[in-house]
């Protein structure tokens, strides 16, 4: 079993849905964790890496030895029938440890990784705000986030096992953004990626 530090760093606020309304502060509110502040699902971070490996087999990247069936063994397959566990298993992207425990230690600070954008649809023929159109979106300010990626190397073969950090470190250069509104400016970021160790 292989480990791998991932790094996030957010440029831009952002905003990662809750699917929940927040009354008369925002109409959309962004995901938290119990302690009230903003994390990335390990399942949306797997989906970019996913994207991030198909964008560089598209293009051929790696003399075209990044196949498809390669990001299926990683990544695993979900079908209407069939569904298989990939040999890459992703956590939730967080806040460092420091800044998580000082946040539990002063709750009430929560409140400052926060903002609300407000916005209207515009009529286009008379340039004029529509009627009930103002949105208020909750976003969260540019933030660094850490999560772990896990290998079951021993589900590889020995040529496959050599590639894949090469894999990971380039392709994590293709994500470049991450949440809702990403053409609008929101959430653009960069990721970094490093080994951290070698288990069992």
């Amino acid at each position: 079993m292989k480990s791998y530090q991932v790094t996030i760093d957010i440029h831009s606020e952002w905003h990662v849905g809750s699917g929940e309304e927040g009354g008369t502060y925002a109409d959309a509110l962004v995901l938290k964790n119990p302690h009230n502040l903003p994390f990335l699902p390990g399942k949306a971070l797997k989906g970019l890496f996913r994207d991030s490996f198909l964008v560089a087999h598209d293009n051929r990247w790696f003399g075209g030895e990044l196949t498809t069936e390669a990001i299926e063994l990683l990544f695993g397959h979900q079908g209407q029938v069939e569904h298989t566990h990939g040999a890459l298993s992703f956590s939730n992207a967080e806040l460092s440890s420091e800044e998580s425990a000082y946040f539990e230690l002063y709750p009430e600070h929560t409140r400052h990784c926060y903002r609300v954008h407000f916005s209207t649809a515009i009529n286009g023929q008379t340039g004029v705000a529509k009627q009930t159109s103002l949105r208020a979106m909750e976003v969260a300010i540019p933030l660094r986030l850490y999560a772990r990626i896990e290998l079951d190397d021993q589900r590889l073969d020995s040529r496959m096992q050599q590639q894949v950090n090469e894999w990971l470190e380039m392709c994590s250069t293709l994500i470049l953004g991450l949440g809702a509104k990403r053409t609008r400016g929101l959430g653009q970021a960069t990721v970094s990626i490093e080994p951290v160790g070698v288990q069992g």
